[in-house]
């Protein structure tokens, strides 16, 4: 029996399905990055954040405690959350940048307290566990 020739090895890590911990990324990422985005864009346009019971998260008051003014962080929403979904595209796509701009955007939003925090956590499992390095790893050619 002749070993496989190397375009047979490269078409298949090229068909290579996701495995089920990117597809939960992707969900996870789009949940966090869409309600950043759109709070983001909310407090833009509206002049403040989405309110539940006339209050902002936790992660209010720990911008204030650093001295930041929760007020202008929304610029920094809007792009934290649009890079979470990116990241969710490029690891879709098997692209090692997609796993590093997750891991970067899944750690900085670990700082949005409250309903942010442990969906990032989520994200940054997702993107450590095996079976999604071993997908990055396997869709990777070097350049």
């Amino acid at each position: 029996m002749s070993p496989p020739s190397s375009s047979s090895v490269v078409k298949q890590s090229v068909d290579k399905k996701p495995p089920l911990t990117v597809w939960l990324f992707f969900v996870f990422s789009w949940l966090l990055g869409w309600w950043l985005a759109f709070d983001g864009v909310h407090q833009r346009l509206f002049g403040d954040y989405v309110r539940l019971n006339g209050q902002l998260g936790p992660w209010a008051s720990l911008a204030s405690a650093v001295g930041l003014d929760p007020q202008n962080l929304s610029w920094f929403f809007i792009a934290l959350g649009c890079s979470l979904i990116s990241a969710s595209f490029g690891l879709y796509m098997g692209r090692s940048w997609g796993r590093s701009l997750g891991l970067v955007t899944s750690a900085v939003a670990l700082l949005y307290l409250g309903f942010g925090a442990p969906v990032a956590l989520v994200c940054l499992i997702l993107l450590l566990v095996k079976p999604t390095r071993d997908y990055v790893a396997a869709k990777s050619f070097p350049t």
